[in-house]
């Protein structure tokens, strides 16, 4: 879902194949060819849709992209797709993980290999530079760090944001050899 004038990186809008949070990305991890898909920009419009699914609980709200992510994951047959987790904290106050949510919506197989053992206030109330000083929160089940070795992977988040978050969970991944690894948000 390349759009002319955007990041090839991230999807941000730029006149530059990368934009700079890409490059500093590519600095930070040479050896990953990163390439992120987004459905839709965070707008108005998206980040009062996210306000009432993720943080007002209306989960009902789960199917209102499910043909887009059905045409999108059509294209992703062979990939094992990973979701983002929460943590426990979260789970228990909002008591569902947004994303597995939109899957589960659009009847998508994933597998929940991937678990956030920090938690923290949500990125939502960071700001950019408190979101960059993440530590990593995230680790592998050992059974995903056998199901990932030599696979496709699809990494699968709600919102791409500053990319912190996503390059933290893909560097759990690829330390764990996939074949390739990739990946996607409803929103960027």
């Amino acid at each position: 879902m390349e759009r002319k004038g955007s990041c090839y990186g991230c999807q941000r809008w730029s006149n530059n194949t990368y934009c700079n949070d890409c490059i500093r990305w590519q600095q930070l991890y040479p050896k990953y060819d990163f390439h992120h898909e987004a459905l839709f920009s965070y707008n108005p419009a998206m980040q009062e849709w996210f306000e009432e699914y993720k943080f007002k609980g209306n989960y009902g709200l789960r199917y209102s992209f499910r043909e887009f992510l059905q045409t999108y994951f059509k294209q992703k047959k062979n990939f094992l797709v990973i979701p983002m987790p929460i943590s426990t904290e979260r789970m228990k106050s909002r008591g569902f993980n947004q994303v597995e949510g939109l899957l589960d919506a659009a009847n998508i197989c994933y597998q929940p290999y991937l678990v956030r053992f920090a938690d923290s206030l949500s990125q939502v109330q960071k700001t950019r530079k408190e979101r960059m000083a993440l530590k990593q929160p995230f680790k592998l089940t050992l059974e995903g760090q056998k199901a990932v070795l030599n696979k496709d992977i699809l990494l699968v988040d709600d919102i791409y944001t500053t990319g912190r978050t996503i390059f933290h969970a893909a560097q759990v991944i690829l330390e764990n050899d996939p074949s390739k690894l990739y990946t996607f948000s409803i929103a960027r």
